[in-house]
Order: structure tokens, then sequence, then C-alpha cells
């Protein structure tokens, strides 16, 4: 049951064991540049997926135009090795909107990016999961609707995919999946939680 439910993720490592001799040297180069740049910047929204981070993953949520999320993001790498890998803190601050009232969110987390893929000459490609704690000012009344006992403070998760020209390294553009939840009970005995698809832009400096 835990390696179907997580059969994506165990496809992905495969997959990038497979495409890393396959990297070429531009490619490198390209990473060797970037990592000049230590600060990150990111803005990004989305809108409120009904359903679990499963069904995200394979295209069967659906997506609420009343509720969504802006956040606003700084991140600072702490750790590279080599061209492959990086680890990063990032602090967020956002604004969740709903139908019925209006939350702020602080998140506090860390995130491992992967850098190399084989088309990196053409599109410039990271992949990151990142796990941390998140915060809202009041309790939320989408989770409310879930759980009557939901918490102000649970467990975040995100995934990210940054896509940008390896000409203008310092700009790029992400897909991420915004996540709160109770980490199966690890933070809290709820079972409230929310999720978001989200998309934005993110700046090196």
């Amino acid at each position: 049951m835990i390696l179907r439910r997580y059969y994506g993720l165990v496809l992905l490592l495969i997959f990038l064991l497979i495409i890393t001799p396959n990297v070429n040297a531009d490619s490198s180069k390209s990473q060797k540049y970037k990592s000049n740049y230590k600060w990150f910047v990111s803005v990004y929204g989305g809108l409120f997926a009904d359903e679990t981070l499963i069904d995200i993953f394979t295209f069967q949520a659906t997506y609420s135009d009343d509720n969504y999320v802006i956040v606003g993001a700084l991140a600072r790498e702490i750790y590279r090795y080599k061209q492959w890998l990086s680890l990063e803190l990032e602090g967020q601050i956002g604004r969740t909107f709903d139908d019925k009232a209006d939350n702020w969110e602080f998140v506090g987390l860390v995130m491992t990016r992967w850098h190399q893929f084989p088309w990196d000459k053409y599109i410039d490609t990271s992949f990151a999961f990142g796990s941390g704690l998140s915060y809202f000012n009041k309790a939320s009344q989408i989770e409310l609707e879930e759980d009557e006992d939901a918490q102000k403070l649970l467990g975040y998760l995100t995934f990210e995919l940054t896509s940008g020209l390896p000409q203008y390294p310092r700009w790029n553009l992400i897909f991420r999946i915004h996540h709160r939840s109770g980490a199966y009970g690890l933070i809290g005995d709820g079972e409230s939680g929310s999720n978001y698809l989200c998309t934005g832009l993110k700046f090196a400096f």
C-alpha cells in the first residue's frame, strides 16, 4: 500500500538515476553559473484543490475559483553538492481567500532541490521537495468543514518545479503544490488540511 501510494515519487527517483550520466557539459556550466546566486524571492498564487495530493499528481483534482492563496517567499541556499543537489531555507507569508473568511499564513520550511535534467541546455529545470510548519492567524473555514477541531498550526509540504531560459538565469517560472495537514497525526490529532495548486515567478540574486 505504501509503495502504491508513492509510486510517482519512486518513478521520479528512478528516472533521475537514469538520466544523470547523460547531462551534457553545457548544462553543467549553466548550473555552475547559477550557483553564484544564493537568495531567491518567489511570488505565486493558486486555486484550492478539493481532493488529496495523490489526486493532484494524477490530474484528477477539481479546483475552486472562489478559494485561492497568494504567497510571497524568501529563500536562502545553505548547502550545495556539486551541480546536483542543494538545500534551502525558506520563509513565506501568504494570504488565503475563500467565500467565508480570509486568513494570514506564515510558513517556515527546508527544501531539497535537484538541479540537473538532460534538456537544461534549452529549458533550465529544477525540482524541489520541502517540509516545515504552517501557521494560520485563525482556524481556516475550509479546514473546519473537514474537521471541527481544525488547528491553526499544521505541517507543511511543497513540491516545486521551476523552468527558465538559460540565458536569463535569474528568472524562473514556478509550479508549486502548497499543502497543509496534520502529517498523519504528527502535528495535532485532527484530520484537517488544504491543498493549493500554484504558479508564479522566482527571482535569484
